[in-house]
């Protein structure tokens, strides 16, 4: 009995090995295996802007100045233009979050055209970037949610005479 156990049991083995087919053919090496899809990247955090206090910001600023808030992605770029005239100028207000870079170019044909940036939560009204000083373009690194004013200005000699120059600043937050 147990030899007939035996061969049974042998011949089970024997017929699922013959019906399982031909081989396998040896697993792929890791140069021939074909590359698996990229990860996804992960998701961009969103970003949520300060809401800009147009009552505080336009009691800073003289009766020549015009506000105007500007809106566009919270990661994005936007171009604004305009023309100041003796003393009258826009204020451009740019809302950031924390930790965004806002990098600010200006560009006009007359020479005696600026633009100072300053924070609006600063109450002194220093600006955190002189155009005069240190040229047309800024980049700053918000450390906590604020809103930068960008104060195009024609100087003092030229604002007396009535002088005038349009002037196009292009703003990306990132």
């Amino acid at each position: 009995m147990r030899t007939a156990a035996l061969t049974l049991t042998s011949v089970l083995v024997l017929g699922l090995a013959a019906c399982s087919g031909p081989a396998q053919p040896a697993k792929e090496t890791a140069a021939e295996a074909t590359p698996a899809a990229p990860a996804a990247a992960p998701a961009p955090a969103v970003v949520t802007l300060p809401v800009v206090d147009t009552a505080t910001v336009q009691a800073r600023l003289t009766p020549d100045n015009t506000l105007e808030v500007l809106t566009f992605a919270p990661a994005g770029t936007t171009t604004a233009s305009g023309e100041i005239k003796g003393y009258k100028a826009p204020v451009y207000a740019v809302p950031v979050a924390a930790g965004q870079t806002l990098v600010v170019a200006f560009k006009s044909a007359n020479t005696s055209l600026y633009m100072n940036v300053t924070d609006a939560a600063d109450a002194s009204g220093a600006a955190v970037h002189r155009g005069e000083v240190d040229g047309p373009n800024a980049t700053l690194t918000a450390v906590k949610d604020t809103t930068y004013l960008l104060q195009p200005f024609m100087v003092r000699a030229a604002a007396r005479r009535g002088e005038s120059g349009p002037f196009e600043i292009t703003v990306t937050r990132k």
